[in-house]
């Protein structure tokens, strides 16, 4: 995906927001919109994806903060309370009429939960609100026929706390035979999942986890280690999570399919979807 004229004022913010959620002051805020600002007007042209940009924009937020992993309690929080919820969430799963679509719905409406800004709330009660939302694109069908003769699923992951709700669609997927692969960051960006938040809510005890040697936003394969593209390309299906995997992915010359909600209207146009609704698309190898 190439970023489009929203995703530049967009980026900005994301700068922005990164530093609300550490609570840094005012004066540290307008560097970084101004550094953003000015790293951005470099460009003549605005012709990668917003994955791509965002990923530099972060670095001065690194370099700002002096923290490699600036988001690291933001994320031990996140892996807490949704863990605190998981029993709940398998226990409807128990009873779902059809599991697989239950454990999808959950993960899509995962990354949209923000437990580090969102205090003292009922997360079982905002997630149940969250599960009301339909799918506004919905290709079950090809995932249930595509899973048919599928030995091995590679997941590839997005955020912290949201790892933990896809625990739900890894052991469904397990339970019904098949190998699950689950990818995660190789380095800290953002508050994205890592080795170390696998290891936290236990996802490395359900299924192999692989890291892909990697700090990039999104999912860059050329920055990606051997194993993680080896393990891509060579399963039978692949689900990935996110926006950001998203605007990486979506030019990459093997069918996969995009679980995610369409956070913002650039996205929701390119997925045939709408913001704030559900999306499970699936991109054949020629589209």
């Amino acid at each position: 995906m190439i970023a489009k004229a929203e995703c530049i004022p967009c980026l900005v913010n994301q700068g922005l927001n990164a530093l609300k959620k550490l609570n840094l002051n005012e004066e540290l805020q307008k560097e970084v919109a101004l550094r953003a600002v000015q790293y951005l007007s470099r460009f003549k042209t605005i012709d990668k994806s917003p994955a791509y940009y965002a990923y530099y924009v972060q670095q001065i937020v690194k370099e700002l903060t002096g923290k490699e992993d600036p988001f690291k309690e933001q994320k031990r929080i996140a892996n807490a309370k949704a863990l605190e919820m998981l029993p709940s969430l398998m226990k409807d799963l128990e009873t779902s009429e059809d599991p697989l679509a239950y454990a999808l719905k959950v993960s899509a409406c995962g990354n949209l939960i923000d437990f580090a800004v969102m205090g003292n709330v009922d997360f079982n009660e905002v997630l149940k609100d969250l599960l009301k939302r339909d799918f506004a694109v919905w290709d079950y069908d090809k995932l249930l026929e595509r899973l048919q003769e599928a030995r091995n699923i590679f997941i590839i992951g997005d955020n912290a706390g949201e790892i933990a709700f896809d625990k739900l669609l890894v052991k469904v997927l397990k339970d019904s035979g098949k190998e699950v692969f689950y990818g995660v960051k190789g380095k800290p960006i953002l508050n994205d999942a890592t080795l170390e938040d696998a290891k936290e809510v236990s996802m490395t005890d359900l299924c192999t986890v692989i890291d892909n040697g990697s700090d990039k936003v999104g999912t860059w394969l050329e920055d990606c280690s051997e194993e993680f593209r080896k393990i891509f390309f060579e399963a039978d299906v692949v689900i990935s999570k996110g926006q950001a995997n998203y605007e990486t992915l979506s030019n990459v010359e093997r069918d996969l399919f995009f679980l995610l909600t369409a956070k913002c209207n650039p996205i929701a146009r390119e997925l045939d979807g709408e913001k704030g609704k559900l999306v499970l698309r699936y991109k054949s190898v020629l589209r």
